[in-house]
């Protein structure tokens, strides 16, 4: 008998931290906002061709794994990689979806978008359908950055359009 009482408190207690977890999964509303900021400040970026707009979303020790690419690791680098994107394309990303969920001090963002690429040397634009993981941060100060950004293209998208 014993051993089922203390079966009932052990699933009581998974229970009562899956209940105290998932309100805090929800996030606040001025969390969320100040999230998707962030992530339109890093649309903003790339639209604007202007890559001193990264210092202010990424963290400094920011992972940032392109497709077919390898994975870059610090501020500077990803600062390069879009300077040196934006100096071969002029980029029109918009973001199509996203669901947030905040725990604490870190959220994830699975994103989906649209990425429409046009050579400035010419040649016709490509569009490409995106899907990501943003992993935020908020930090002492308060401002909430990007510390993993992960994304793909949804080859899918193309094909059922």
């Amino acid at each position: 008998m014993r051993k089922y009482s203390l079966l009932a408190v052990g699933i009581s207690l998974v229970l009562g931290f899956v209940l105290v977890a998932s309100g805090a999964v929800a996030g606040s509303e001025e969390d969320v906002a100040a999230i998707n900021k962030v992530r339109d400040m890093e649309a903003a970026t790339v639209n604007s061709a202007d890559p001193d707009i990264v210092a202010s979303i990424y963290a400094q020790d920011v992972e940032y794994i392109p497709p077919g690419e390898p994975a870059l690791k610090g501020l500077d680098a990803v600062q390069e990689w879009v300077a040196a994107m934006v100096d071969q394309l002029d980029v029109n990303l918009e973001y199509t979806s996203s669901e947030v969920k905040v725990v604490g001090d870190w959220a994830i963002e699975q994103y989906a978008g649209t990425a429409t690429l046009t050579p400035k040397a010419g040649g016709d634009p490509a569009v490409e359908h995106v899907r990501g993981i943003h992993i935020y941060h908020r930090g002492g100060d308060g401002a909430w950055k990007i510390t993993h950004d992960i994304w793909n293209y949804d080859a899918t998208a193309s094909v059922s359009e």
